[in-house]
């Protein structure tokens, strides 16, 4: 894993703002709503501001989950017809890397040993049993899955695999395709195409995890995000390494991890429910921007120079 050299006063700021508004056609009462709103912060990016609000106002507790996922619980007490979520912050991010995006060459079989043995069991669980063959005949099958004992960059070219296979497909329905639909129809989500690059790293016997996120848009300095979403693989010697099938590429500053887990369902931004007359109808609203900053002043304040204060305290003799 590289630890970055840039100097932090060298990382931009990203400043994204998501709002969520869900309108009722009648007056509703809330259970509990769960937010997985929070950056994840490491070596690679840096939280600077947070600022989570809800309305109607809600009384917000906090707490680190099993998979260290930052997870607020939000309690909203009033009744109204509109709830609107609003979560604004600014990260920090290392100037691009070419290096870091060099393909990386992996041993086949995968090399999990030792303790980290019984920490990835989750993640090698499949989500869909039944599939884990199809999944590994369809990569075997490209010519692109190494024999025993070689190494070779399996996941740098599964994520173009799937980019140049799938064909991105922007759904409002919640939940994932199976992979085998997304094969079949040659087209999913984000979400779907990240959950086809886990199964079938896991068929491989590769630990690998479900990340949801932002990625920021890169057209301009002043652009719309979206919720996005790809996959982890753990990678010996390099850790949880990120790869977006949807563009095909290893992930870059502009991807914020929001989220990580073994289950897509896991990291969902927002889940609740609510209460209300039979019938009632609903509809969702979410937009996201984002905005590069300049770096953060890291700059330590200038020091004022003190006069001297000279006060006349009278002599003191020798005795």
């Amino acid at each position: 894993m590289k630890i970055y050299t840039a100097p932090p006063e060298t990382w931009e700021q990203i400043h994204l703002i998501h709002e969520t508004v869900y309108t009722y056609s009648a007056p509703v009462t809330f259970s509990p709503h769960r937010f997985v709103l929070r950056p994840r912060e490491n070596h690679d990016n840096r939280l600077n501001t947070m600022q989570l609000t809800t309305e109607p106002a809600c009384e917000l507790r906090w707490y680190r989950d099993m998979l260290d996922n930052s997870i607020a619980v939000a309690e909203i007490k009033a009744t109204s017809r509109e709830l609107r979520i609003v979560s604004e912050f600014t990260v920090s991010v290392p100037p691009e890397d070419a290096a870091v995006h060099a393909p990386i060459f992996v041993p086949y079989p995968s090399l999990v040993a030792g303790i980290e043995q019984m920490v990835a069991v989750p993640y090698l669980q499949y989500i869909y049993p039944p599939e884990v063959d199809t999944l590994r005949r369809w990569f075997t099958g490209t010519g692109l899955a190494p024999k025993p004992g070689q190494k070779a960059a399996i996941f740098d070219d599964m994520a173009i695999l799937i980019h140049r296979t799938i064909k991105y497909m922007r759904r409002e329905d919640t939940g994932v395709q199976s992979p085998g639909d997304t094969l079949k129809l040659g087209s999913g989500s984000c979400r779907d195409m990240a959950v086809l690059m886990m199964e079938t790293s896991r068929s491989l016997g590769y630990p690998a995890r479900f990340v949801s996120g932002y990625m920021e848009s890169g057209s301009s300095s002043v652009g719309r995000g979206s919720t996005h979403a790809w996959a982890e693989i753990y990678l010996p010697e390099h850790g949880w390494t990120g790869f977006d099938p949807s563009i095909g590429k290893r992930v870059g500053s502009g991807h914020i991890a929001v989220g990580v887990s073994h289950h897509p369902r896991g990291v969902m931004p927002v889940s609740g429910g609510f209460t209300g007359l039979a019938g009632v109808g609903t509809s969702l609203k979410v937009s996201i921007t984002t905005k590069r900053l300049p770096p953060v002043d890291v700059s330590p304040p200038q020091q004022q120079t003190l006069q001297p204060v000279i006060r006349n305290t009278g002599s003191m003799q020798s005795q």
